[in-house]
């Protein structure tokens, strides 16, 4: 099994990706929360950017520290402990696909999937099963937005094709 998988075809960046270095991403999402009808949404790149020049002001004016207060430390736990999964729409944007119009095919382990282009821009990765990177089937599990696959996600993702 591989850890990392590629998106690769039409696109101006192919990238290899690597979902273990994900579980200290703040875009992350509680796979138990993903399809709750009573989620927020909220536009998690705006989320991302406030957090982000956030910590870049308090670098400028205080200079660079590791943050071990009890909170943080506390936090570290708790994503030791929960499932996680990734919006797909990050990676897609970075690797700026060139036509958005056309399908998409999911090269698995053991076959290949065609799906619409949207369906996967708005689909999520799952990248942690309980703290830990997903082994069997991983490195990803693709869960469709509608939760449609909630039940039989798509696994054992090697390539993305665009």
């Amino acid at each position: 099994m591989s850890d990392v998988f590629l998106i690769s075809g039409e696109v101006d960046f192919p990238l290899t990706i690597d979902p273990s270095v994900w579980i200290f991403d703040e875009r992350k999402i509680e796979l138990e929360n993903l399809f709750n009808d009573d989620k927020v949404k909220e536009d998690a790149n705006e989320k991302y950017t406030k957090a982000v020049s956030k910590h870049w002001d308090r670098e400028i004016t205080e200079g660079s520290k590791v943050d071990n207060s009890q909170p943080f430390a506390a936090q570290k736990k708790q994503w030791l402990k929960e499932s996680y999964a990734m919006p797909f729409s990050y990676f897609i944007e970075n690797s700026k696909p060139r036509n958005r119009n056309q399908n998409v095919t999911i090269e698995t382990e053991n076959s290949t999937i065609v799906l619409p282009f949207e369906t996967v821009f708005e689909s999520f990765l799952a990248f942690s099963n309980k703290g830990k990177m997903i082994t069997e089937g991983g490195p990803v599990h693709l869960y469709f937005n509608d939760g449609s696959n909630k039940d039989t996600p798509i696994t054992s993702i090697r390539k993305i094709i665009f």
